[in-house]
């Protein structure tokens, strides 16, 4: 359990890795020095090591010392996904708010691709949307398509937001049943989401966002 020292020693060397401009990657001072630059004791500094550690803001290499993460939204995974599980169990609470904040995610990131014409990411989308028309590939094929709008929105906290949802979705799906969208009526929502940013129709891509939704919508109620 984290003390407030701890706590404390934790927002301490985020500030300390912000204030020296330290990147992923980059080494900490070892532990002596944050010792002595902090005035704490060896465990405190190390329980604060360990909190970072667990958020992926830092990365302890044993032997090699310790050096700054890459601050994953992946690191988010197992408390979000414990949350979802726990608030799931008696009315499905839980998974009815995670598929509401990703759709809001979903349909802004999507709605963006409405200002620019890119007939290479339209073709990329096409041909995840073929691939759905085969189960082997279907999976693969929806969470690329997802991949692909996010990355061309160019907003990488965003984009990382929605796929710690989608991972998290996947591993929890299972609390209400396989999908009862056939191949086809699958194929037909993405492929109305690729016509409606072909038309940067704005209102079109919302439509088509909420459309792409309704079907878990539906298995939640």
């Amino acid at each position: 359990m984290r003390t407030p020292r701890s706590q404390e020693l934790a927002d301490s060397i985020v500030e300390l890795i912000d204030r020296r401009g330290l990147g992923p990657g980059d080494p900490l001072p070892p532990e002596p020095r944050l010792m002595a630059e902090f005035g704490a004791a060896r465990n405190s500094v190390r329980e604060a090591l360990r909190t970072l550690q667990a958020l992926g803001i830092v990365e302890i290499r044993h032997g090699y010392g310790t050096f700054v993460g890459a601050a994953s939204m992946t690191a988010l995974s197992p408390s979000l996904l414990f949350r979802t599980r726990a608030r799931s169990r008696d009315d499905l609470s839980g998974l009815r708010d995670l598929l509401e904040v990703r759709q809001i995610l979903a349909t802004d990131l999507t709605r963006k691709l409405a200002r620019q014409r890119d007939d290479e990411l339209l073709a990329q989308l096409a041909e995840r949307v073929r691939r759905m028309a085969d189960p082997a590939t279907s999976a693969a094929a929806d969470g690329e398509f997802h991949e692909l709008i996010c990355t061309a929105a160019g907003n990488e906290l965003a984009a990382e937001l929605i796929r710690l949802f989608w991972s998290v979705y996947r591993q929890t799906e299972a609390l209400i049943g396989a999908p009862r969208t056939p191949s086809d009526a699958l194929v037909a929502k993405h492929q109305r989401i690729v016509d409606a940013i072909a038309a940067g129709d704005p209102e079109a891509i919302g439509a088509a966002v909420r459309h792409h939704f309704d079907e878990v919508r539906g298995r939640l109620t």
